[in-house]
């Protein structure tokens, strides 16, 4: 009898070992694909307020319009190129509110200073 519970023992613990290195792995996958998440959006974020402060420091240029447009579109361009472009994210549709703003000809200003401030709010 004696035997029979050691042997039976030994089985349920390896069991429970296998069963807490499963938890760990499926664990510490879970908290690398967050961090490859976490990274991502924060790049994301860094290279929009880079492209927005060289809008914000041209805010006085004569070509405003041409200038929202070209920054832009250097902005999605690097996004895509290091496979960070994704659809309906904040700092894409930051950017689109801004294009809509300057497409509609009124306070162009005010839409890259508030996308400006919203880029450093997220940066930080």
């Amino acid at each position: 009898m004696i035997i029979f519970m050691n042997i039976y023992l030994k089985r349920n613990h390896y069991k429970f070992l296998k069963m807490v290195i499963v938890n760990t792995l499926t664990k510490d996958k879970r908290r690398t694909e967050a961090f490859d998440l976490k990274w991502e959006h924060d790049e994301c974020w860094k290279a929009s307020l880079k492209y927005s402060s060289q809008l914000n420091k041209n805010i006085n240029n004569k070509d405003l319009t041409n200038l929202c447009y070209s920054i832009y579109g250097q902005y999605i361009n690097e996004l895509q190129s290091r496979n960070l472009y994704k659809e309906n994210k904040n700092y894409i549709q930051i950017w689109q509110t801004m294009i809509n703003t300057v497409k509609r000809d009124e306070h162009t200003h005010m839409g890259i200073k508030l996308l400006h401030q919203t880029n450093l709010q997220h940066s930080h």
